[in-house]
């Protein structure tokens, strides 16, 4: 049921007057700039080719011309596997930007000293330092600007600021709420782009539909919000957890599998969501069951003791059919396991192309580029958002602390 909601803050209108408009005056040297180059490790290495650190990388490129860059990044959680250094993405941003940029690494242990803070008051055009992973240091997560050794650091160093880091503009991290603390922030052009997006798409939600999927369920609890303003299709993990409320059995493996992977929340959030909404869930999945892959109808799962590896081909026909009234069509998160080849995620892809098609967070992004939608996906309309998490965030009309303060600095 979708209801009448008023609409939250436009930020994309609030931040016009903050937007980098005339680059040569607005940047100085130096410029601090927070982007998010966090991408997916496999085995301890990078995957170079993400689109996030290739965007990331023509920005810092064109910044360069005006202004000193030090930039400020991130890189997974502290205790998860891909929670490692960033020397691997200064490697890879060094092949991506021209020869005549001179981009050099600052490692943890040098990034507050008088040595690093020497070399940023001397850069000049061209010059780009990146400092270590932000998370390695403890305040990153303990936003206090009375005692934040960020802003000591930076403030009376820095000349202008660029907030960049959509992707993470949920969280109030320190290196994006001190950026107003420090020097003139700038709203980045990345970040201005996917607002755009957000706020058209927050304009005529009634004429939008949102697909969930990813294999987590943390988001899930911000459809309640979501779906409030247009209509829910779910796959991968959501897609199972709404059936699974919605009385469906999926077979042991599986029905274990999820409730090991759910909180009590993920639930409830869940069943807001079957009963009050009705969104829609998978009527068909492919399985993989002793080495054979096959469809099974959601009816004949409960004998099934295969594991759900994606949707069926008559659920990308049933939503293709649905999603097709509908000007905007979000993908946030991938319908099934497309690192192991399950790509009807892909298919469904290509029944509802062209303008409006919105694609949201790393991983949706990735099962594109992987195979080769990418550049048809631009070319006919389509965008890719390297914020996730961040625009879910926005959809539900939850707002963004960091640019909270941006928009009153003059007064902090």
């Amino acid at each position: 049921m979708l209801v009448n909601v008023p609409l939250t803050l436009d930020y994309y209108t609030a931040c016009i007057p903050y937007s980098l408009t005339n680059l040569a005056s607005q940047l100085k040297s130096p410029t601090l700039v927070r982007i998010d180059i966090n991408i997916p490790v496999v085995d301890g290495r990078i995957m170079e080719d993400n689109m996030r650190i290739i965007a990331y990388a023509h920005i810092l490129e064109l910044l360069s011309e005006y202004a000193g860059l030090v930039v400020v990044a991130h890189q997974g959680r502290p205790g998860d596997e891909d929670f490692i250094p960033l020397k691997q993405h200064w490697v890879a941003l060094r092949k991506l930007l021209p020869s005549k940029i001179d981009i050099d690494f600052i490692p943890k242990d040098k990034v507050f000293t008088e040595e690093t803070k020497s070399r940023i008051m001397d850069l000049r055009e061209r010059e780009i330092l990146l400092l270590d992973n932000i998370r390695m240091f403890e305040e990153e997560q303990k936003w206090n600007p009375e005692k934040s050794q960020f802003i000591k650091f930076f403030k009376g160093v820095i000349k202008s600021c660029v907030n960049d880091a959509i992707p993470v503009w949920h969280r109030a991290h320190t290196s994006v709420m001190a950026l107003p603390y420090i020097a003139r922030t700038w709203v980045g052009l990345r970040s201005m782009y996917e607002l755009k997006a957000l706020s058209e798409v927050m304009r005529n939600a009634k004429d939008c539909a949102i697909i969930m999927g990813g294999a987590k369920l943390q988001k899930i609890q911000y459809l309640t919000s979501i779906l409030s303003r247009m209509e829910g299709f779910t796959g991968g993990l959501p897609g199972q957890l709404v059936a699974r409320v919605k009385g469906y059995d999926l077979g042991p493996r599986n029905n274990s599998f999820l409730e090991s992977k759910m909180s009590r929340e993920d639930f409830e959030a869940a069943k807001i969501l079957a009963e009050k909404f009705n969104v829609a869930h998978p009527v068909d999945f492919v399985v993989l069951d002793n080495g054979e892959i096959r469809e099974v109808h959601i009816e004949d799962m409960s004998k099934c003791n295969g594991i759900i590896m994606d949707i069926g081909s008559e659920t990308v026909e049933v939503y293709a059919r649905r999603l097709q009234e509908k000007v905007y069509r979000i993908r946030a998160g991938p319908l099934g396991v497309y690192e192991k080849g399950f790509s009807n995620g892909v298919e469904l892809t290509k029944l509802i192309a062209g303008l409006g098609l919105i694609f949201l967070g790393g991983d949706t992004t990735a099962e594109i580029v992987k195979y080769g939608l990418d550049r048809i996906i631009l070319s006919t309309g389509g965008m890719l958002c390297i914020s996730g998490g961040a625009f879910i965030h926005g959809l539900a009309g939850e707002n963004y602390p960091s640019v909270d303060l941006i928009l009153k600095q003059n007064k902090l």
